[in-house]
């Protein structure tokens, strides 16, 4: 599919490039993933993606959480739209909401991202994390069951490819339904979810900070700052 990323905040063409068959739509919501919403207009698309804002090799860790809640109430997307336009505006929602801390999953992904470069700003953090869904679109119910054959189609579809790019990242899952899903990664690290209730568990902040060791010292270890 041809397209040409214009100047502002998107990700880097190499994931774009995987994401894009997702909004024609997916070819999935005809078969595997049927009982998935695609309505635009609803703001029910695949989304909560954000990061990677510079050049593939700058990105260091991938954070992986479970799959987008609910659309917000302003949140909707014109049917019409190519499918390069529908995935920019979804990208620039969910860039503006980690940017002002929409809500208390936004804020908690900005602690850890402060906690892992504590002296860089905000638009650095995204240019060095990749943070991406076990599964690109939400549950028929926010939070609710998903056929194990839905995750495993994205998976494959998106996910492992996303992952296959940004090889040899330190990689998170945040969360026991990301986990779950995908445990198999070899190395990956696991922490608890950044969305409530699991936020709001004992030892949440603390296995954050853990994650942010890690990554500091993998740093460190590299001769970087």
């Amino acid at each position: 599919m041809s397209f040409s990323i214009p100047q502002g905040v998107l990700p880097c063409r190499e994931l774009v490039e995987i994401l894009l068959p997702a909004f024609v739509p997916c070819q999935h919501f005809r078969g595997s993933c049927q009982t998935m919403r695609w309505r635009p207009e609803q703001g029910h698309m695949p989304r909560g993606f954000c990061g990677a804002t510079g050049t593939l090799d700058e990105v260091e860790v991938v954070f992986i959480v479970a799959e987008p809640g609910d659309p917000h109430p302003s949140e909707a997307y014109e049917a019409e739209a190519s499918p390069f336009e529908k995935l920019s505006r979804v990208y620039q929602y969910v860039y503006q909401c980690f940017e002002t801390g929409h809500d208390q999953f936004h804020r908690n992904v900005r602690d850890i991202l402060r906690l892992c470069w504590p002296h860089l700003a905000f638009h650095e953090h995204m240019r060095r994390v990749w943070i991406t869904e076990s599964l690109l679109c939400s549950a028929a119910r926010e939070g609710g069951y998903v056929l194990a054959s839905v995750h495993r189609q994205c998976y494959g579809q998106y996910l492992k490819r996303q992952l296959a790019v940004l090889s040899g990242r330190t990689v998170v899952a945040l969360g026991k339904k990301a986990q779950d899903r995908v445990g198999h990664i070899d190395g990956m690290l696991r922490a608890a979810a950044v969305a409530p209730p699991g936020c709001n568990f004992k030892g949440a902040r603390q296995s954050w900070e853990r994650v942010a060791e890690v990554v500091r010292m993998r740093r460190h270890e590299n001769g970087e700052r």
